[in-house]
């Protein structure tokens, strides 16, 4: 048996899509940079000259490009608020005003300009899973699935669900 789809289903199909996606040739790198000394924290920017001047003046390391996102809105995304707390030095990332507003009465401050990502699975995005150190006062963000199980497996991280939605660092549009 074979299954036929009429054509202007999938010039449907293919409209939405483009409809309701940011243009993906805009997502730029989202570059990961982790301290280790004096303190422990994992930060993302989309701006080579901030990995740049914490990797070589503040002693942290460049790790890679963990996802790609927007810098400017895009169709159907959301804004990807940065915020940090110097005192914990914890970087922390999130797509919910509640958890902002939250994190700003609780000492965190606006750590930089925010990106855009997607706040649901579509337009071929991936979750960004975000996981908590209590004892490291530490958020961690990876799209990779298997390093999300190994640090959970290996306790003191908490799963904090997904953070949101990113384009895949491996490919590009």
């Amino acid at each position: 048996m074979t299954l036929s789809i009429p054509l202007f289903v999938l010039v449907s199909l293919v409209l939405r899509s483009a409809a309701t996606c940011g243009n993906a040739s805009d997502a730029v790198p989202f570059y990961e940079a982790h301290f280790d000394q004096p303190f422990t924290d994992n930060f993302y920017s989309t701006d080579p000259s901030q990995i740049t001047a914490v990797v070589g003046s503040q002693g942290a390391a460049f790790v890679g490009t963990a996802a790609r996102v927007f810098t400017s809105q895009e169709l159907s995304t959301v804004p990807f608020f940065h915020l940090f707390d110097g005192t914990i030095n914890d970087s922390f990332y999130t797509t919910s005003t509640f958890e902002r507003d939250l994190a700003l009465a609780n000492g965190y401050v606006v750590g930089g300009p925010d990106t855009f990502i997607y706040p649901t699975q579509i337009c071929g995005s991936i979750p960004f899973f975000r996981l908590y150190d209590s004892a490291l006062t530490e958020h961690f963000y990876t799209t990779n699935a298997a390093v999300q199980a190994s640090m959970l497996a290996s306790g003191g991280w908490a799963d904090e669900g997904v953070a949101g939605y990113v384009l895949d660092a491996n490919v590009c549009a």
